[in-house]
């Protein structure tokens, strides 16, 4: 029986069975091949695991999935379900009705004004941070980037209220289940191996570990009284719009693992590739280096972290070029339809990110590193998603954009860096990740 929908061009006999196979570990390879097959739009049926999938990477399809129609959309299983076994039910893995009333309650506390106030907790961590610097010495700056993020999302989550030793325990145990949870969602066969082997449960074990720490510092925060004025005064204070009451301790204790996954992994990631195309292009170091002794006393201010800038737009094209978040997946809630084409209810939709942020169409010289393209008065418009778009853009993105030029312009006014490799191994897991940003850190002369 013919199908009623009308799918984009299927992908197919060895070219399918290559994505099945290769896509496992090398999904960005694999889904750009498909698309120079292909073109902007294909389409997959995995008979085997009874699911459709649509892979674009058109920026209308993009838009209407995350903007016009994103009611009939719902984050897929992956999240929803899969993710959820493991963080909870946080603004990540929710959809839906509970997850609106947790963005409505949380979202007050990522204004530009509050997040501002946290200026002076993150520049202490990185000055301490840099102190730690030895001149020419050879460093791996994704392992460095990392280990800052995460002490920034530990400090400005929980103050002092949380010890090195426990920052780099929840550190362990984040990176631990996000391996096994990339491996789990590529491998449906190897997840049933691994529930049968008590692989999996070992691993919601870790994360109940995680939630426990949460609690300990929850608990140690209401024991003292004290207001510190960090996010976790902010969740504690929050009080719900019809209820007036505040979120119970598991949900607390929910976002804020989430919000430490999600607050310090793609800052990592991005700033390694930040730093990377930063050392490649040296024009664009010296224009960087000109901004910021040209601020003078206001380099550091949050309305200067904040505002347009050359900073800006070097963090924006590394971010294009190397998006974190490399693809978004939706799961369709009923039948729809988009110019020709249709899909059934269930379809699963990935937006592939990285693909359309080097689309030809809507990019003039896609692959090249040019900062100076986000000066156009049109970049609003850009072919541009690092953080998403429409009522999920990412809750933390005044955060990040803030704390990495922070990063970058405290990195840059004392020391430069110079890559030790002409290209960065990538890895594509829940985020785009390098494998190592690795060089030599040179103290810039007084």
């Amino acid at each position: 029986m013919p199908s009623p929908f009308h799918y984009p061009t299927e992908i197919t006999g060895l070219d399918k069975l290559y994505s099945l196979l290769k896509g496992v570990n090398h999904p960005l390879e694999v889904i750009s091949r498909n698309h120079r097959i292909a073109g902007d739009h294909y389409f997959i049926n995995a008979s085997f695991a009874d699911k459709k999938f649509i892979f674009t990477q058109d920026q209308e399809f993009v838009e209407y999935i995350l903007k016009q129609n994103h009611r009939n959309y719902f984050k897929s299983e992956i999240q929803s379900v899969t993710l959820r076994k493991y963080l909870g039910k946080g603004l990540l893995t929710n959809n839906g009705k509970d997850w609106l009333q947790q963005r409505r309650l949380i979202q007050p506390g990522f204004s530009k004004a509050k997040i501002s106030s946290l200026v002076s907790i993150m520049e202490e961590e990185i000055d301490r941070s840099m102190l730690l610097f030895k001149a020419q010495e050879e460093t791996d700056l994704y392992h460095f980037f990392h280990q800052l993020a995460f002490d920034i999302v530990a400090k400005t989550l929980f103050s002092s209220d949380i010890d090195q030793a426990k920052v780099q325990e929840l550190g362990r145990i984040i990176t631990e289940i996000q391996e096994f949870f990339t491996r789990e969602v590529r491998l449906p066969f190897y997840t049933k191996a691994m529930d049968i082997l008590g692989i999996t449960r070992k691993n919601i074990r870790k994360s109940e570990g995680a939630r426990k720490i949460i609690q300990e510092i929850l608990d140690k925060r209401r024991a003292s009284g004290e207001e510190k004025h960090d996010l976790l005064d902010m969740m504690i204070n929050a009080r719900y719009e019809d209820t007036q009451l505040p979120m119970t301790d598991e949900q607390l204790v929910d976002e804020m693992l989430i919000l430490f996954i999600a607050g310090h992994e793609t800052t990592a990631n991005a700033l390694s590739f930040i730093f990377f195309e930063i050392s490649r292009h040296p024009e664009a170091e010296q224009a960087l280096r000109n901004e910021i002794s040209g601020l003078g006393e206001e380099v550091f201010t949050p309305e200067s972290l904040m505002k347009k800038s050359y900073t800006v737009n070097i963090i924006k094209e590394a971010m294009r070029l190397h998006p974190p978040a490399w693809g978004i997946d939706r799961e369709a809630l009923e039948d729809d339809h988009f110019k020709e084409y249709s899909w059934g209810k269930g379809t699963q939709i990935i937006l592939y990110i990285s693909g359309l942020h080097r689309n030809p169409k809507y990019w003039t010289n896609p692959e090249a590193f040019i900062p100076e393209r986000f000066d156009d008065e049109n970049a609003r418009n850009f072919a541009y998603y690092p953080f998403g778009a429409g009522p999920r853009l990412c809750i933390g993105e005044h955060f990040a954009m803030m704390e990495m030029v922070l990063i970058v312009r405290k990195f840059y006014q004392q020391f430069s860096f110079t890559s030790s490799h002409d290209q960065v191994e990538k890895k594509a897991l829940v985020t785009l990740r390098p494998i190592k940003v690795s060089g030599k850190i040179i103290q810039n002369p007084i």
